[in-house]
């Protein structure tokens, strides 16, 4: 079953003192719990990470309900292998860590991959952000359904860099239906296409112009039916 990250839950991992959060295939991550991540530079461990002996090879964790939080355990400086002998995959990994740890690799891999270019272009001063429309990237939200992958981007332009109380950005959904669980309250207008969202069993369907609110805690059905529809969303 999948499990949904939201930007809530990022904020009472970083509330209960956890500086890493584990995703693997089976979580869902929200675009606002990517910006809190991103903003406050929490390390993200794919799935369960190999530990040196005598530490568990996965780190101890605190019950959440949408995430794992990894817990900081003492773990024992990396042993020299023996003359002779490969450097196995468990003493690099501790090796790699200990120096993210001390600040020792700052820089290092941006310095040998070129820059990823910007989802969009904007211009900020004194609090104040201009978002420019032309040439906003999208990028997929991972769904339930594997299958429907690729159907339906987004792009969040407003949120956590600007310490925003509120996440805002674009939606694209193509022709594909999806269950979403509301974290926040959150607020859609239609650009294009058409959007239906069934609440309680109860389909209701919006049309370029309209606008929808949903009630946080609230368990809906998103479609665009045979349309590929384009929203601006707010979150809060």
């Amino acid at each position: 079953m999948k499990t949904l990250l939201t930007e809530k839950s990022i904020r009472d991992i970083i509330a209960q003192g956890g500086r890493s959060v584990v995703i693997d295939d089976n979580t869902i991550v929200t675009p606002a719990a990517k910006d809190v991540i991103k903003y406050e530079g929490l390390e993200v461990i794919d799935g369960c990470a190999p530990a040196p002996a005598p530490v568990a090879t996965c780190s101890a964790s605190v019950p959440n309900p949408v995430g794992t939080v990894s817990a900081s355990v003492p773990e024992a400086a990396p042993a020299a292998a023996p003359a002779g002998e490969a450097l196995s995959t468990e003493m690099i990994y501790a090796a790699l860590k200990k120096m993210t740890e001390q600040g020792l690799l700052n820089g290092f891999f941006d310095n040998m991959a070129p820059a990823a270019a910007a989802p969009y272009t904007a211009e900020n001063a004194n609090g104040f952000k201009l978002v420019r429309g032309g040439g906003i990237k999208m990028e997929v939200l991972e769904l339930e359904n594997p299958a429907d992958n690729g159907k339906v981007q987004y792009q969040e332009l407003i949120g956590a860099d600007v310490d925003s109380a509120m996440n805002a950005g674009f939606m694209t959904v193509d022709q594909c239906t999806f269950n979403w669980d509301v974290e926040p309250q959150e607020i859609y207008y239609v650009v294009e296409g058409n959007m239906t969202v069934t609440v309680d069993g109860v389909p209701h369907t919006a049309y370029p112009g309209d606008c929808l609110f949903i009630q946080k805690g609230s368990k809906v059905v998103f479609s665009s039916g045979n349309t590929r529809a384009k929203v601006f969303y707010c979150t809060y």
